[in-house]
């Protein structure tokens, strides 16, 4: 299955994942099996109390040299490449001026200054109307909130800027010079309409800004212009190469862990983490628990994201566990803690952490939630916290699998990805809280594939719909729940959820506190 176009034969491809701390290329062949993968990390800046914040520059160099990475480690040619296709977190926004150059860093999904606002909007008239039209809950992670900040905050900025757009837009603007945005990434900052599919004329009005402001519009197959002359010379890649917009990455995940039929999840836990199913129309929820995102025409995807996936742990691991802990035995000391907490028996033997370390977003969309160890008792060693910080950012996906259930109706099947995949102990623990079969996907990149797929149904190699219904499933690995681990979980996340109801009040104390 090689491409030959233009006299030159085309045998690879490259999915290219932007996240929240890091860039990945993954190489695939002719027949999408993947072949390599490599990351090049970036920091998220944490300037104050709430900011989260990324380097745009800093985050497009590690995308540039990641590609230089991952075809090396293939040792094949550059010029061998079929097409780059673009994977990328959503929500994060950039003040440009009338040069392209930012005004502001990144401020991410996980950034929450404009709290306070999005709180006083929350629960309102508007705010649901907003909700019901965009698919997005009323949260920092929004827009909506970000712009009014810099409205009220930064007014020289917001004066000054001549576009608002997302990471993924950045890298494409500096690769084409061009000003696009795909209609997935674009349904993730609640300035635009679902349903009519263009952006929203009533959120543009009450922020006060033109349409003029934003990006055009393109479908998620849309294929990018070439590449200026000083991107072309910075990458490894032949001109053959065509690149792809894609769409955000959570929607990817979708297609690369073939979770593209009704009844269906894709579970991703990487720095955040998410639930997420395919469905044929715009899907709200009534209590505005979960959001609702564009993939293609008449495609959408539903479901939530959580604040604190991988990050909760490797918080627990920065604080708590490195000078005390060690790589071992070929084991990293991920692996180590992780291999220690399994040896815990299941519900941390009565000790419960609710893992809002950074606010949280599904079912609940509080930023003032808070992180806490409930139930620490004498007998509770370092092991016992490792394993209720594994469990805790289970039980909140938990929460959202349950809110999708109720809106939905019942899920058959659950796929999961994302870093936490490479942990076998983790995924057993999410079999058993939510007592389900959950399979693995052969490859747990499955955004960055996601992303090639989804450019190989634009370019008509594949039709990833037609596929999704009847190719036979290549199963990975499938983890059967612990029946006996599963009664214990459903008693302590019962308590878990009656927690964060008793705690609501507080947490926006404590919250307003630690803001002074």
């Amino acid at each position: 299955m090689i491409r030959r176009e233009r006299g030159i034969f085309f045998v690879y491809s490259i999915g290219l994942d932007i996240g929240t701390t890091s860039a990945k290329a993954v190489l695939y062949t002719a027949n999408n099996e993947e072949m390599c993968a490599c990351e090049i990390a970036y920091p998220l800046l944490k300037r104050k109390v709430n900011y989260a914040e990324q380097d745009p520059d800093v985050v497009v160099d590690a995308c540039f040299t990641v590609l230089h990475h991952v075809i090396n480690k293939g040792q094949i040619q550059g010029k061998d490449v079929s097409l780059v296709a673009l994977s990328s977190a959503m929500h994060s926004l950039i003040a440009v001026d009338q040069n392209g150059k930012p005004l502001t860093l990144a401020i991410t999904w996980a950034d929450n200054r404009c709290a306070p606002f999005m709180k006083s909007l929350k629960g309102t008239s508007q705010g649901r109307h907003f909700y019901e039209n965009t698919g997005i809950p009323i949260h920092p992670m929004s827009w909506i909130g970000k712009i009014h900040w810099l409205r009220e905050n930064e007014r020289s900025v917001f004066k000054q800027a001549y576009k608002f757009i997302t990471m993924k837009e950045y890298l494409c603007l500096r690769l084409t010079g061009h000003y696009v945005v795909d209609h997935s990434m674009a349904s993730g900052t609640g300035l635009y309409h679902l349903r009519k599919q263009a952006w929203d004329k009533d959120v543009l009005a009450f922020l006060d800004i033109s349409e003029a402001k934003l990006s055009s519009l393109v479908p998620t197959t849309y294929e990018l212009p070439p590449l200026t002359a000083e991107a072309q010379a910075l990458l490894p890649v032949g001109t053959g190469c065509r690149f792809f917009i894609g769409a955000g990455d959570g929607v990817l995940a979708n297609i690369g862990a073939d979770a593209l039929e009704k009844g269906t999840v894709a579970i991703t836990i990487g720095t955040s983490g998410a639930v997420r199913t395919l469905v044929d129309d715009v899907v709200t929820d009534e209590l505005q628990r979960t959001f609702c995102y564009a993939l293609t025409e008449g495609k959408f995807i539903a479901g939530g994201a959580t604040n604190n996936g991988g990050m909760a742990l490797q918080w627990f691991i920065d604080q708590f566990s490195k000078g005390t802990h060690t790589e071992a035995n070929g084991r990293s000391i991920h692996e180590t803690i992780i291999k220690s907490a399994a040896n815990v028996p299941a519900g941390s033997e009565g000790l419960l952490f609710l893992p809002f370390l950074n606010g949280e977003r599904a079912p609940f969309w509080d930023p003032d939630a808070r992180g806490t160890f409930f139930g620490v008792s004498m007998h509770h060693q370092h092991s016992h916290f490792a394993r209720a910080v594994m469990e805790g950012v289970l039980y909140s996906i938990c929460s959202v699998v349950n809110a999708l259930k109720q809106s939905l109706g019942t899920i058959d099947r659950v796929q999961a990805s994302g870093g936490f995949a490479r942990s076998s102990e983790w995924v057993q623990m999410l079999a058993d809280i939510i007592g389900q079969d959950v399979s693995l996907p052969p490859s747990h990149h499955a955004s960055a594939l996601g992303a090639v797929l989804l450019a190989k149904h634009a370019i008509g190699e594949l039709d990833m719909f037609a596929a999704a219904k009847t190719e036979k499933k290549e199963q990975g690995l499938l983890f059967k729940p612990n029946l006996q681990h599963t009664e214990v979980y459903q008693e302590l996340f019962a308590m878990y959820e009656r927690l964060y109801q008793k705690l609501e009040t507080e947490f926006s104390a404590i919250a307003a506190f630690q803001s002074k």
